[in-house]
């Protein structure tokens, strides 16, 4: 199994598992380094992949939970979450509840839009969360655009009834 193992963003190279456990106990790699191998669902810390060593020399782990200005030290980096997959289901939610302010179709098109931007994005880039927001972004807005139609259709055809009825009864 090949491992790409990267650090605060920077790829350190593509290991085997028994290079991996070599350098965990040299102290050249972390269990908090970021890695990947094929199958696995996206990036995650080293130590979360099967076959590492569980343990680390003393000297790679940190020795205090904080360091002397108090703020935590984060040992896994935090994956970034896609704006664009946030943006989609609040303007496909927009869509559904905005209704009333006539901002319904324009802001469920720009769910749609939203949403299949920030998919490709993620897709393109395994290192951004947010699939779920886009996803629920797009059923949404794609939700709000039917209901738009048929909102049209329905009182479209109403008025175009209505005038047909108001045309028949003249003589």
């Amino acid at each position: 199994m090949q491992i790409h193992v990267a650090r605060d963003g920077k790829q350190l190279g593509i290991f085997s598992l028994e290079e991996v456990n070599r350098q965990l106990a040299a102290g050249t790699l972390r269990l908090s380094d970021q890695a990947w191998y094929e199958g696995a669902a996206g990036w995650a810390a080293l130590s979360t992949v099967p076959g590492v060593a569980a343990a680390a020399p003393a000297s790679a782990l940190p020795i205090s939970s904080a360091p002397a200005s108090g703020v935590p030290i984060a040992l896994v980096p935090q994956k970034k979450t896609e704006p664009l997959a946030i943006m989609a289901l609040v303007f496909g939610g927009l869509g559904i509840f905005g209704f009333c302010c006539g901002l319904f179709l324009a802001s469920a098109v720009a769910g749609v839009v939203c949403g299949h931007l920030a998919l490709s994005k993620i897709k393109a880039n395994p290192e951004l969360e947010g699939h779920g927001l886009a996803l629920s972004g797009l059923v949404i807005g794609y939700a709000a655009i039917g209901i738009w139609v048929v909102w049209v259709l329905f009182f479209g055809g109403l008025a175009a009834l209505s005038s047909l009825s108001h045309s028949l009864s003249k003589p």
